[in-house]
């Protein structure tokens, strides 16, 4: 009878712990936010376009409300108002289809209804930490089954003040998660990673979410409408941005700009190390097959090749030492993708470094491009020892789904080792490692809703043979051609080897058929000679549950990698010299 009643008043009072925890959180809602000091620095190098806004009205992905409320108080709604102020729609149809409406104000079409952040047309560039951090809390695909859902590639940055930023649809990420606030250490400027369009993307930008105290989207740039008439009651009204960014890739924006972060200039080549380089090695010899190509899709003219396994352990690995001779120090490391047979959407480079392991993702299918025409990507920078063994490595095992394995290639060239600061002793403030970082709720993510989400990481993603990306809406008027949305940018990157050995493109030149003297430790594949485009995917984005994504695969035999024209002109990624990286988790949150 005891037992009972002691278990009786403890399930009272776990109940009333929850009604007051509800009420707690009902108040910290009710309750007006505090000011936020400024903290927010450009996301990016240069200038960009402004492609999708914040929606004031609901920022959660649905399109019930049939409305879009923008950060200066204008709400645009799908069925024109009846005594309308400013400029008219052409054909006076205010709604252009899939939640973007028209501005009386500005006189464009918006993007897009629901939406909970910014998209930047920033493509295939080098981005950046937009505030100091203390923890990176994800680094790797959203869901490793399905390279189509939500952010794809992502990076998700605590600050001290206890905000969030997400940095969406990255094609290759240079910092690794840790578990704990205080784990990492970055700067805002530093690079995290590289652009792109993995996940529900309709093509190459930049998806910028903010969350608050309370894990809500808020609008970075706050509210400028009427004072206390902002519908979403989690935002705050000033802008938490120290420095705004460079908008002027297109004239008619929502949010004010700011002059452009300058580009560094390029970095040192810093000591290279070739698949022909006695520093370079096969484990176990001669698993991977050679290829001889020219000197513009690969180092030296040669390569190496493998087709990946979606799941299990390596079988099949490279890897490039690091030269005894640079000495212990801070390094950035750049990998070389090669412009032929590199069509794996799910690489992992492993960088063994001062007695530690980190992993990080990338997406050779998409490089080189218009933006790395040389395909030398950014994979962070690392403090090697000088004294143990230590590479980068890349293995056999992908995350490319069992049904695509078999027909993709990882292709492996070259690796180069930039000093940054020679002989810096080991930061005091190295990550505490875990696979399985905690994390906090998983994000309502672009064009893929549910905040609940917490997908199972596997080895197996489900993805489509290289992605050919054109932001293309099924009835596109003809306004405001930008990176990310419209039809000016279609990607196709040719991805499935022709049996042509006589290439008709610039960019990719008559491949041998016969590898190089020097490594023959199998038989040579027979060499293909350039990547015919695979299906070009005309992706639309769809808010709501139900994105809509058509594809349409249309064959042409486009020898080489014909990737979409970047508006401005990208560097290779410079880190900066005074920070540490952080560990890769391959579980998403």
């Amino acid at each position: 009878m005891k037992l009972r009643r002691s278990a009786k008043l403890f399930l009272l009072l776990l109940a009333l712990a929850g009604i007051l925890g509800l009420a707690e959180v009902r108040l910290a809602a009710a309750l007006p936010p505090a000011a936020v000091t400024p903290f927010l620095y450009p996301p990016y190098y240069g200038r960009s376009s402004e492609e999708s806004i914040f929606d004031h009205s609901d920022p959660i992905y649905s399109l019930l409300d049939n409305k879009i409320v923008t950060y200066m108080g204008e709400t645009l709604t799908k069925a024109c108002p009846a005594s309308p102020q400013g400029t008219p729609p052409p054909g006076g149809q205010c709604d252009q289809g899939y939640g973007s409406y028209w501005s009386y104000r500005l006189g464009i079409y918006l993007w897009y209804n629901g939406h909970d952040g910014i998209d930047y047309g920033v493509s295939y560039r080098p981005l950046l930490a937009a505030a100091d951090a203390d923890q990176v809390v994800y680094a790797g695909w959203y869901n490793p089954q399905d390279h189509g859902s939500s952010l794809g590639i992502y990076v998700r940055l605590h600050h001290p003040n206890g905000y969030n930023t997400w940095y969406g649809h990255m094609s290759a990420i240079a910092v690794q998660s840790c578990a704990t606030i205080g784990c990492a250490s970055l700067a805002h400027g530093e690079e995290i990673g590289t652009s792109g369009t993995t996940g529900n993307s309709s093509g190459p930008h930049l998806h910028f979410r903010v969350t608050n105290l309370l894990a809500k989207p808020i609008d970075p740039y706050g509210w400028a409408g009427s004072a206390g008439q902002d519908p979403w009651a989690y935002n705050q009204p000033e802008s938490l941005w120290a420095q705004y960014p460079d908008i002027s890739g297109y004239p008619k924006n929502v949010y004010p700009g700011g002059a452009p972060l300058a580009t560094p200039t390029a970095p040192a080549t810093g000591f290279l190390v070739d698949d022909l380089d006695p520093r370079f090695d096969e484990l176990p010899t001669g698993c991977w097959v050679p290829y001889s190509t020219a000197i513009s899709n690969s180092q030296a003219g040669r390569l190496l090749a493998v087709t990946p396994l979606a799941s299990g352990t390596d079988t099949c690995k490279v890897r490039w030492k690091r030269p005894l001779e640079t000495g212990a120090g801070i390094f950035a490391v750049y990998v070389r993708v090669p412009g032929l047979h590199a069509t794996s959407q799910g690489a992992l480079y492993t960088i063994q470094h001062d007695g530690r392991t980190d992993m990080v993702v990338l997406n050779q299918a998409v490089f080189p491009n218009s933006s790395i025409t040389d395909g030398w990507v950014y994979l962070g920078k690392y403090y090697f020892n000088g004294l143990d063994l230590e590479y980068v490595q890349l293995g056999n095992r992908t995350q490319d789904t069992s049904a695509e394995a078999s027909r993709l290639e990882l292709g492996a060239d070259a690796v180069r080792f930039v000093p940054l600061v020679p002989g810096t002793a080991q930061p005091s403030n190295t990550p505490t490692i875990t696979l399985t970082p905690s994390i906090t709720p998983t994000p309502t993510i672009t064009r893929t809703p549910t905040a609940s989400r917490t997908p199972t990481i596997t080895r197996t993603p489900t993805i489509t043979r290289t992605p050919t990306n054109t932001r293309t809406p099924s009835n596109t008027p003809a306004i405001r051609p930008t990176d990310t949305r419209w039809p000016t940018r279609t990607y196709t990157p040719s991805r499935t080897p022709t049996a042509s050995l006589t290439p008709t493109i610039t960019r990719t030149p008559t491949v041998s058929r016969t590898p190089t003297a020097s490594r023959t430790p199998t038989p040579t594949r027979t060499a293909t000679s350039t990547r015919t485009p695979t299906p070009t995917k005309t992706l639309t984005r769809t808010p709501g549950p139900s994105p809509t994504r058509t594809v349409t695969p249309t064959r042409s035999l486009t020898p080489t990698r014909t990737p979409s024209q970047t508006r401005w002109p990208t560097r290779t990624p410079t880190p900066s010299q005074t920070r540490w990286p952080t560990r890769t988790s391959t579980s998403p949150p």
